[in-house]
């Protein structure tokens, strides 16, 4: 690839794709060219002040779609990166990216079928929605404040089987060639997850604070909204209906986490906040709930809810991860245990010999007390230990081996180790090594693994396809004509050709409407008056039964002003 990604971690390189600008049609380039005019003319009025200027800051080009790395060079200049990626990734990578300051640009181009809205992740919503506003200071803090929070959110293994049905859902939504049926039996699997999901986690809420800010907010006052979301400033539809629209308006609050939404469907209400700042105050409210800045036990039990890869840091700075089954304790915790493969780490780096690997069947561990720790610290490798924990818990075992680190007591190791409490078997001398976490306490409880490097080959994150669809590679005889049409226009047709432009349009492209309206912008108002009626005519009838597409048009004539 062109792009230098040697600064980006490793894990997330294999998400980054190869835009292939030479990839895009003249229609692809046009429909780029009218969303992009339409939309400055009516966010110049319509969105947050920023805009304008981050158009040009951000390297979001009106009249071609824009080269990602052209945009990256821009953006690196205040404090970001740009990179290609294709469909929708999982929100653990795609806020992992965000965490470094990274945008990743989807860089497929929806079909003209969805020129006004498009439930896929497209290079018009990832470039023109995200982009401009990150030129605010305060705005670009926020994302970064939210990329590090939702990259530490506990998320559910109902949370990955939803994404999974949107991510079909959507796809399928934007192909042409799906059928009804194709897009019924998505709906029913979306539903399906959706029903079955009866816990929300952190991330899922976390979600609906990002769905009703970075994707569909509105700044100022209810009186005078002005638009920053990224949905909203690539959907020249909704965009419109959101301002001229019946759409409710709420002061944001923390509350609009409990707001659910329909990511195919426009929305019925949006949230406005005071400024900028005011999306960090809402922000910061939550993060004090989260389980990684709380810990304990309820965070810890909160974990084993979501049955999936989570971490427990303990105080010592040893971290756990894997997905965590059992936790005991009635007031602090005592003995926790997690099914393998597990995952044993400092300071985000897995310990040598700690890996999935060797955890595959589980780890579990008693924490530990002061008294205890300064004991085994003390303790000669290949001396008995027979140790009582306040909880209960006793281990009888001889110790193999110590890893101390910065001073502290970290993990110990034990043969013929066993551990009880009462008359229930924790651990027994046949399962092998022992390997006592050591820890007074699990001071912080979080989504995902500490080292996601080392445990990724562990983990069920299927990547987007990273080949394009059939239908943006693969044309039929008619659409290739339709793109050499599209070309002649692209390579400045001369007005004497445009009478047999239209002529050809009339006889095998009656329902194309783009390209009628591209001759609209060659032909002279004081010359060609009857010809553009008549486009102007065909190009409404058309759009009729469309009224987001219709509007959109509209507001496109008045753009050219003819």
């Amino acid at each position: 690839m062109k792009n230098n990604h040697s600064s980006i971690p490793s894990h997330l390189k294999s998400y980054i794709v190869d835009q292939d600008y030479n990839a895009y049609t003249s229609i692809n380039h046009s429909c780029w060219k009218f969303i992009m005019n339409i939309s400055k003319d009516f966010f110049k009025d319509h969105a947050h002040k920023s805009y304008l200027e981050g158009l040009e800051k951000t390297g979001i080009t009106i009249n071609k779609i824009p080269k990602i790395s052209e945009m990256d060079k821009k953006l690196r200049k205040i404090g970001w990166r740009a990179v290609p990626v294709r469909g929708f990734l999982p929100p653990t990578i795609f806020m992992q990216f965000q965490a470094h300051s990274i945008l990743p640009i989807a860089s497929d181009m929806r079909t003209l079928d969805h020129i006004t809205y498009t439930p896929a992740p497209d290079i018009v919503h990832e470039a023109a929605g995200h982009s401009p506003i990150i030129v605010n200071k305060s705005y670009s803090n926020y994302l970064k404040n939210y990329g590090q929070a939702a990259s530490k959110a506990i998320s559910s293994k109902q949370d990955h089987d939803i994404y999974m049905a949107i991510r079909l859902l959507s796809d399928i939504k934007e192909n042409p060639q799906s059928s009804s049926k194709d897009i019924r039996i998505a709906e029913e699997s979306l539903n399906q997850a959706l029903e079955n999901n009866k816990y929300l986690s952190e991330a899922a809420y976390l979600s609906r604070l990002n769905w009703w800010t970075v994707e569909y907010g509105l700044v100022g006052n209810i009186n005078n909204p002005k638009i920053f979301g990224a949905g909203l400033l690539s959907s020249v539809g909704e965009s419109y209906n959101t301002i001229y629209g019946d759409v409710k308006m709420i002061p944001l609050s923390l509350d609009c986490i409990n707001y659910s939404y329909d990511i195919t469907e426009q929305q019925p209400q949006l949230f406005i906040a005071k400024d900028f700042e005011h999306l960090n105050d809402v922000l910061n409210e939550y993060k004090a709930k989260m389980a990684y800045n709380i810990g304990g036990l309820k965070s810890a039990k909160e974990a084993i809810k979501s049955q999936s890869v989570c971490t427990f840091k303990l105080d010592t700075g040893l971290e756990i991860s894997g997905i965590p089954t059992e936790i005991y304790g009635n007031t602090f915790e005592e003995f926790y245990k997690f099914e393998g493969p597990v995952q044993l780490s400092y300071q985000n780096k897995e310990l040598d010999g700690h890996g999935g690997d060797y955890h595959q069947h589980g780890f579990s561990s008693p924490i530990c007390n002061t008294l205890i720790i300064n004991r085994l610290k003390d303790a000669s490798i290949n001396e008995k230990i027979n140790i009582n924990f306040k909880s209960g818990i006793n281990l009888k075992g001889v110790i193999k081996d110590k890893l101390i680190i910065d001073s502290k007591l970290i993990t110990i190791s034990f043969k013929d180790c066993k551990i009880i409490k009462g008359d229930k078997l924790l651990f027994d001398p046949d399962w092998g090594t022992f390997d006592l976490a050591c820890g007074k306490s699990i001071q912080s409880v979080y989504g995902g693994p500490a080292d996601i490097q080392s445990y990724l080959q562990f983990m069920d994150l299927e990547l987007p396809s990273q080949i394009k669809p059939n239908y943006l590679t693969k044309y039929s005889n008619s659409e290739k004509k339709l793109i050499d049409l599209y070309d002649e226009i692209e390579n400045k047709l001369n007005n004497d050709k445009v009478q047999s432009m239209i002529d050809k349009l009339d006889l095998e492209f009656k329902g194309d409407w783009l390209l009628r309206f591209e001759l609209l912008n060659i032909l002279d108002d004081k010359k060609d008056n009857d010809l553009i009626s008549k486009l102007k005519l065909q190009i409404q009838e058309i759009a009729k039964d469309d009224n987001d597409l219709y509007n959109s048009i509209q507001r496109g004539l008045k753009t050219i002003s003819k």
